[in-house]
C-alpha cells in the first residue's frame, strides 16, 4: 500500500533523463526547456465480485494551466511495446510503477489519459469455470481530470501526481444491482507533497522479474540494487535500492541472486525518487523457453487428502510474470498440483506478526491469493495445469462490512474484528480480522472509530485455521480465515 493514498495504486514515475521533448498539436514550448521529474499514483475501490479490469494504458497528457497547451507524457502514437497493462482489481489499496519519464517545468491542470478495456471479469459460482466476462463500453476512451489544486513541476526536483481510479462510481449496474458493462471512468487527480520522513510512501508488494543485479555500492549509500520488470513486462524495470536494513529472503546474500527470479519487493520511496527495500521476497526463476514462470490470482477450489492436505487447486490467472497469454489465456482457471517438493511459503513477512501463522498444504483455501511459481503444461479442450514448485500467499484485500468487535487493544490499533466479507468467493465464510499495533488505519485512528455501516477494505495475508485455536487471547473456530491486517481502510 501507498501509506497516504486513499485507494489502490498506479504509478507513474516520470525520471528526468528519458524524455527530452514534447509532442501534440498544441504542445508548450519553452525556451530552455527545463525537466522536472514527475511520478504519478493511480488508485481505485474495488467492486467484491469483480475478479478483473483490465486496462491499457496508451497515453498520457498533461495540459499547461491557464491555456490549451499540452504536454504529452507517453505519446498518444505508442508502440504496443510502450503501452502500460494494468488490471484495477489487483491494485486494491496499493501501488505499482506504471511508467519513467520526464515533463517541462511548469504548472498543470488537467491530465487525459489513453484508455481500453476490452472486458469485465466477474465471479459467477453458476459457471464451470465459476467465472463471466462482459464486454465493456466506455463512455469515453480519453477521460481528462483536473487536477486539484494544479500540479506544479520544478525542474531537478521529484513531484507526484495522484490520480484514483473509483471503481466503485464507474462500473454502471442495472436496477438489480447487477453488473452491465457500461462503464463511466471516474478519476481524481491530486499532488503528492513527499516528506522527510515518509518520502512518497510505502509500496508493500512490487511484483516482478529480476533483470540486472548489482551486489556492491549502488551509490548514496546503498549497498546494492536489483532491477526489477514489473506489470509482466509491460511495465518498466525499476531499480530496487538495498541498505543494511533491507531483509532479503530466498537466497543467502544479493551476489547470488539470479536474473529471471520472480520478487516481492516491499519499498519506501523517498524525496529524491529512489525505492529503497525493506524486503525482498526471492521466488523461482521464470524461464519463458522451459513453460516455467510464475501465475498470480485466486483459488476458486481445493482437493485435499485423507490428512487435510491440498494435493490440487484450481487457480484463476490474474496476471503471469513474465506474460504468456498467447499459451495459457489471462482469466482463465488453470489447475495446480501440490507435489511433495513443493515449497509454500508467505510473503511481506512482517505482516505475519506475532503469533506468526503457518502457511502449508493444510491452509491453501478458496479464496486465497497465490502466486504460483511452476512448470505448465496445455493439452487440447482440458484445463492447463501447473506443477507447482513453489507457491506464496500473496498480500490482498478483502472488502466488508464490520460484523462485530472482538477486543480493542490500550493502544486502540491492535485487537480484533469480525468481517463480514461482500465476495461471495468467499461462499460467507467468517473472516476474524487480527489487527497489531502497527496496522495503518486510514480515514479513522484506529478500531474504535471503525463504523458498522461503512466499507472496509482490509489488505493483510489471509490464513485458513483448520483446527479451533486461541490467538492473542480471541477463541477462534475451526474453519476460520484469519486475516493479519497491515491496513484498515474505511470509505468515505
Amino acid at each position: 500500500m501507498l501509506r497516504r493514498m486513499m485507494a489502490a495504486g498506479l504509478i507513474v514515475g516520470l525520471a528526468v533523463a528519458i524524455l527530452s521533448s514534447c509532442g501534440g498539436s498544441n504542445n508548450v514550448t519553452i525556451k530552455p526547456i527545463e525537466h522536472g521529474a514527475l511520478f504519478t499514483f493511480i488508485g481505485d475501490a474495488p467492486v467484491s465480485d469483480v475478479l478483473s479490469f483490465r486496462a491499457t494504458i496508451s497515453s498520457m497528457r498533461l495540459k499547461v494551466a491557464g491555456s490549451t497547451n499540452v504536454v504529452d507524457v507517453f505519446p498518444t502514437t505508442a508502440q504496443p511495446l510502450s503501452q502500460k497493462k494494468v488490471d484495477f482489481c489487483a491494485l486494491r489499496d496499493f501501488a505499482t510503477i506504471l511508467d519513467l519519464s520526464s515533463v517541462p517545468e511548469q504548472t498543470y491542470d488537467q491530465v487525459t489519459i489513453g484508455l481500453s478495456v476490452g472486458q469485465i471479469v466477474l465471479y459467477d459460482p453458476a459457471n464451470t469455470p465459476p467465472i463471466e466476462k462482459l464486454p465493456v463500453k466506455l463512455s469515453t476512451a480519453t477521460p481528462a481530470i483536473a487536477i486539484q489544486p494544479p500540479l506544479t513541476v520544478t525542474k531537478n526536483k521529484v513531484n507526484a501526481l495522484r490520480l484514483d481510479f473509483d471503481i466503485l462510481r464507474s462500473i454502471r449496474l442495472d436496477p438489480t444491482g447487477q453488473v452491465t458493462g457500461n462503464v463511466i471512468p471516474t478519476f481524481k487527480a491530486t499532488p503528492v507533497i513527499a516528506t522527510d520522513t515518509e518520502g512518497f510512501g510505502e509500496f508493500d508488494d512490487l511484483v516482478g522479474f529480476v533483470r540486472t543485479v548489482q551486489p556492491y555500492s549502488a551509490g548514496q549509500n546503498f549497498t546494492g540494487a536489483l532491477s526489477l520488470q514489473l506489470l509482466a513486462g509491460s511495465g518498466p524495470a525499476v531499480s530496487i535500492n538495498f541498505t543494511s536494513a533491507t531483509k532479503l529472503f530466498g537466497v543467502a546474500a544479493l551476489n547470488l541472486l539470479e536474473t529471471g527470479r520472480v520478487a516481492e519487493v516491499g519499498a519506501t520511496m523517498d524525496s529524491n525518487g529512489n525505492l529503497v527495500a525493506d524486503t525482498v521476497e526471492v521466488e523461482d526463476r521464470a524461464v519463458v523457453e522451459e513453460k516455467k514462470l510464475a501465475f498470480l490470482g485466486l483459488v476458486t477450489s481445493v482437493t485435499k487428502d485423507e490428512n487435510g492436505n491440498a494435493t490440487q487447486f484450481d487457480l484463476y490467472v490474474r496476471e503471469e510474470e513474465p506474460d504468456v497469454s498467447t499459451a495459457v489465456p489471462l482469466d482463465s482457471v488453470v489447475v495446480v498440483n501440490v507435489l511433495p517438493t513443493t515449497t509454500l511459503q508467505y510473503s511481506s513477512r512482517p505482516t505475519n506478526f506475532d503469533p506468526a501463522l503457518p502457511f502449508d498444504a493444510k491452509v491453501i483455501a478458496v479464496g486465497q491469493e497465490l502466486i504460483v511459481n511452476g512448470v505448465y503444461t496445455v493439452v487440447t479442450d482440458q484445463p492447463t495445469t501447473v506443477d507447482a514448485s513453489m507457491i506464496f500467499l500473496k498480500l490482498q484485500t478483502l472488502q466488508g462490512t464490520l460484523g462485530s468487535l472482538v477486543q480493542i487493544g490500550p493502544d486502540g490499533r491492535s485487537g480484533a474484528f469480525w468481517l463480514a466479507a461482500q465476495a461471495s468467493l468467499l461462499q460467507g465464510s467468517p473472516v476474524l480480522v487480527l489487527t497489531s499495533t502497527n496496522t495503518v488505519y486510514v480515514n479513522v485512528f484506529g478500531l474504535a472509530e471503525v463504523t458498522p455501516q461503512a466499507t472496509l477494505l482490509v489488505r493483510g495475508l489471509p490464513f485458513y485455521q483448520t483446527e479451533a485455536a486461541t490467538i492473542n487471547d480471541v477463541v477462534v473456530p475451526a474453519g476460520t480465515l484469519i486475516v493479519k491486517a497491515r491496513q484498515i481502510h474505511q470509505l468515505d
